[in-house]
């Protein structure tokens, strides 16, 4: 992908962004900000993923979390 083409995907991308929290964290990362700005941008994302996830009932019960843990344990 060259480089004019990438900043036309971005700003479009940008564009139709609604999360404030997510515009800012991409403000930080493209002006050389906060150091923690590629963390604070994980964070979001996973956060972001987890709220669709909980949205689409995309969920564990405890028993079913504690089963998965346990089943690791033993490897």
């Amino acid at each position: 992908m060259s480089t004019l083409s990438l900043r036309t995907e971005l700003s479009e991308l940008i564009a139709k962004e609604k999360n404030a929290s997510l515009l800012e964290v991409l403000k930080d990362i493209l002006s050389g900000g906060s150091k923690n700005a590629l963390l604070k941008a994980k964070l979001t994302s996973r956060a972001l993923k987890a709220e669709e996830d909980l949205a689409a009932g995309r969920v564990l019960s405890t028993a079913q979390v504690r089963a998965r843990l346990a089943s690791r344990k033993k490897k």
